[in-house]
């Protein structure tokens, strides 16, 4: 048994060990916090009790710097020399050996120090204490001598560009934008797997957002070592990387080309850029890199791709113009009908006869033939039930134009009951709510719209919306019912092309009630007409007024964004379209339209208004 004196022995050895330990915690705390607050003198004497019993990096550290920032350059030299004594295989030790060295004026010895501190790197030294070694010069901002660890390194390295990306980014912090470059291209030279890895660091140093002298420097290495090496397409790549972050399509066009021809391939890569280019509103470069893909023959892969994009590009190009006439529309059909027939009628080109009926229909003013040419479909095998549903309600539109619009709702009514909760059915069924609304029958349409309000459509359930409270607002007045008759009457005749006698129809109601509840939306309506009928000058005219007379009511943001819009977009007037963008953000803070009003005026500040993006006219 134990005597209770051992016991009592063996107790007391527990507490009093305990309370060394807390007291050395109590320590480390205090040393870290004092050091944290910069109050270094008060450090050092706590740093001072835990490094003889803790020697370690965390604690040594903080406690040399603490040193340095007191000025006692002699206690930091002899804590550098024994920890280097127990630890020589930390290189990174010598680093604070020479800073010492360094603040006591000794230049030459510090320089000694650090010389052959790199010198000692070699076959053998870890990529570990290599990156540590780099690091430490770097946290000391001794750029050189980090860049000289790395230089140093890659003559051991497994590949002589191993640490190519650190020296890059080591020239890019002293401001050697060409030495930077020159050695991230190094290293894709190297090994083209690592392009990808490459452009995201030239991403991360290099703006190409505007004119930068950086990527002015960027393309010229890149067209030297073209020159230089024209047998390798990597170069060829990386420029059509560069112009394509920097919007230059024509410029990758050329790349993407000379890759092409290089390599004796079948136009993929000409062909995904035409498709950006569509994507960016760039018809012109996407039809000549159509034309391209179509010019290597029937026999390649992309051909008929090639063929149909080019189309869909072109129609684009002429109608999201704003500006077009009756031959270029003619003109275009035309090149519909000769493709459709080169690569016949078939499910692979459904989409060429879908747009050929979207130009008969509401640009060519032919809703019959863009009719027959969807009916015609139903003789095509192999569509599946949502584009057979698409087009469906596609056909039901051009009724409703062509004023079958009982015919149309049957139609609408059926894809909604076939497609109930898939947002093509939720269209449908919208579609249906309007031509009740466009007969005037607004408590049905109403409870349709009620249903629509909660569609996982955004766009279909604020479409939905906005209907429903027009003829919430109208209808519902002792004295409007027949007036909001005729405005749905004119509505319809809208829809229809027929703008003269809806011109008529809504100012027979201005007439009748010239302080009506339906003014604003009567002007908004006669600037979608003027906008159809490529009349800018009216529409901007309507839209005026309606935030002058209006400028409280519900399409009040509606016609500031439709007037940036215009001036942005149709007139290249950004200087001016950034106003109205402008009001958008700072007078109608609610607007639907902040987001893409803020992001839109951010670029046209950030480009001076130099950049302009093209956009759709009309939306039938």
């Amino acid at each position: 048994m134990w005597s209770k004196t051992y016991i009592a022995l063996v107790l007391v050895f527990i507490i009093f060990t305990n309370l060394i330990h807390a007291q050395s915690e109590m320590d480390r705390k205090l040393a870290m916090s004092y050091y944290g607050d910069g109050i270094y003198d008060k450090a050092v004497i706590y740093f001072e009790k835990i490094f003889k019993e803790d020697a370690s990096m965390n604690v040594f550290e903080p406690y040399f710097k603490s040193l340095l920032e007191v000025q006692d350059y002699k206690t930091a030299e002899k804590i550098c020399k024994k920890q280097i004594k127990e630890d020589s295989d930390n290189l990174t030790l010598q680093v604070f050996a020479g800073k010492v060295l360094l603040l006591q004026g000794e230049d030459d010895k510090a320089e000694k120090v650090f010389q052959d501190v790199i010198n000692e790197i070699g076959k053998n030294t870890p990529h570990k204490e290599i990156s540590k070694l780099a690091s430490a010069f770097e946290r000391e901002n001794m750029l050189d001598y980090s860049l000289a660890v790395y230089q140093n390194a890659n003559k051991y390295a497994a590949t002589s560009s191993m640490y190519n990306r650190n020296i890059a980014m080591i020239y890019g912090r002293q401001g050697k934008t060409e030495l930077m470059i020159s050695s991230l291209i190094d290293i894709i030279d190297e090994d083209p797997r690592y392009m990808v890895s490459i452009q995201s660091s030239l991403s991360n140093s290099i703006d190409f957002s505007g004119n930068n002298k950086k990527v002015e420097l960027l393309k010229t290495e890149l067209i030297r070592r073209s020159q230089a090496n024209p047998n390798n397409t990597i170069h060829n790549e990386m420029l059509a990387w560069v112009y394509m972050l920097t919007e230059n399509y024509n410029g990758a066009f050329i790349q993407y080309k000379a890759i092409d021809k290089k390599q004796g391939n079948d136009g993929s890569l000409v062909h995904e850029l035409g498709i950006t280019c569509i994507k960016n509103e760039k018809y012109e470069e996407a039809v000549k890199c159509f034309d391209y893909v179509i010019d290597l023959g029937p026999n390649k892969p992309y051909y008929r791709e090639a063929k149909i994009y080019k189309l869909s590009a072109l129609k684009k190009k002429i109608i999201e113009g704003g500006k077009y006439t009756q031959d270029e529309l003619l003109t275009l059909k035309n090149n519909y009908e000769a493709s459709l027939e080169n690569l016949g009628r078939t499910s692979y080109t459904i989409d060429l006869i879908r747009e050929l009926a979207h130009l008969e229909g509401y640009y060519l003013n032919n809703p019959e033939r863009a009719i027959e040419l969807l009916e015609d479909t139903k003789n095509i095998g192999g569509l599946n039930r949502r584009t057979t549903s698409e087009i469906k309600v596609e056909l039901g539109d051009f009724m409703v134009i062509a004023d079958r619009i009982w015919d149309a709702s049957l139609l609408f009514m059926q894809v909604e009951k076939e497609l109930k909760e898939d947002k093509i059915g939720h269209l449908a069924k919208f579609k249906a709510a309007q031509v009740f609304y466009y007969a005037g029958d607004f408590d049905f349409a109403q409870g349709q719209l009620d249903v629509l309000k909660t569609s996982t459509s955004k766009l279909i359930a604020n479409d939905a919306m906005e209907l429903s409270m027009l003829i919430t607002d109208n209808y519902n007045m002792d004295t409007t019912q027949i007036t909001m008759r005729m405005y749905a009457a004119a509505d319809l005749l809208i829809k229809q092309h027929k703008y003269t006698e809806a011109t008529a129809t809504f100012d027979s109601i201005s007439a009748m009630f010239a302080y009506h509840t339906l003014n604003d939306e009567i002007l908004w309506k006669k600037s979608e007409m003027a906008l159809a009928q490529q009349n800018t000058t009216a529409a901007i005219g309507y839209l005026e007024q309606i935030v002058t007379t209006y400028g409280t009511d519900i399409l009040a943001d509606n016609a500031v964004m439709k007037l940036a819009q215009i001036y942005d977009k149709q007139l290249n007037d950004p200087e001016k379209a950034k106003e109205y963008y402008k009001k958008i953000l700072f007078e109608f803070k609610g607007s639907l339209f902040g987001v893409e009003a803020r992001k839109r005026f951010r670029e046209i500040g950030g480009t001076g208004g130099e950049k302009v993006i093209e956009g759709p006219v009309i939306n039938p």
